[in-house]
């Protein structure tokens, strides 16, 4: 009777245990399973945005921003960071006395040296060619150059609170993959941005009429008021125009060497 029962188990029979009180299932696990598993976080790629400034009256310098570190994930960090950047490398004394002020931001390509110096070769609009695999941005290739405005960049520059919280340009702008740009031999090609600055006309107009206008004039007011002649006065008055005037342009030559 034994042997004609199907799905019977003479080892069953024997030991006169059900079969699922010996047999362990297959999910069952021993004590060191139990501890619940903590997932190996996957190593995140970097990425390095780079931008060419001017140094003193000829150079241009490169400066590569780790964008992974200072998680730069949306556009609104992104310009933060682009505006931090800027005014970390003119210093704070040289923006409140200096008549420039950043007036463009572009895309260019350029070659580095083994100095860190770097050299613009394009610098109208120019990013790196879709196929180049040290490089990403979307979409690639763009459907229009330069991939984000020159007016829309700087405002977005001027106010980054008004930018995006998602990653609309910093997807437009190419990021080079992996490590920095270095030089070892020659020269090594980059792509990335370039702060363009010139003459800040509001500023250079504020210190005119400031000192120009409403010093002079108030100088020769002064000095006719108190006894003098008025021809005095205003004689004065135009010596220290001159000589703010040489003053400033002074200040100005020696700021930008």
């Amino acid at each position: 009777m034994r042997n004609g029962l199907p799905g019977r188990s003479d080892q069953g029979i024997e030991t006169g245990l059900p079969l699922h009180e010996r047999q362990a299932p297959d999910n069952q696990l021993d004590n060191d399973n139990l501890r619940p598993r903590i997932p190996t976080p996957l190593p995140q790629e970097l990425l390095f945005l780079l931008l060419c400034y001017s140094h003193g009256r000829y150079a241009t310098r490169l400066v590569q921003i780790d964008l992974v570190t200072l998680q730069a994930k949306s556009d609104r960090a992104l310009f933060k960071i682009l505006r931090d950047t800027y005014h970390s490398m003119r210093g704070t004394h040289l923006s409140y006395f200096s008549l420039r002020a950043l007036r463009r931001i572009k895309f260019v390509y350029f070659e580095m040296y083994g100095s860190e110096l770097v050299d613009v070769r394009k610098p109208e609009d120019d990013i790196p060619p879709p196929e180049n695999k040290d490089y990403r941005y979307q979409p690639a290739p763009p459907e229009t150059i330069p991939p984000v405005g020159v007016r829309h960049m700087m405002h977005l520059f001027e106010h980054p609170d008004h930018a995006q919280a998602e990653p609309v340009c910093l997807e437009r702008f190419p990021k080079r993959l992996k490590e920095k740009l270095k030089c070892n031999r020659g020269v090594a090609p980059g792509w990335g941005l370039e702060f363009v600055e010139d003459w800040d006309a509001k500023k250079i107009w504020a210190v005119l009429f400031v000192f120009f206008g409403l010093g002079s004039f108030l100088i020769g007011v002064l000095w006719a008021v108190y006894g003098h002649s008025i021809q005095d006065a205003f004689a004065i008055a135009s010596y220290m125009v001159v000589f703010a005037t040489v003053t400033i342009g002074t200040m100005q030559a020696f700021l930008v060497m």
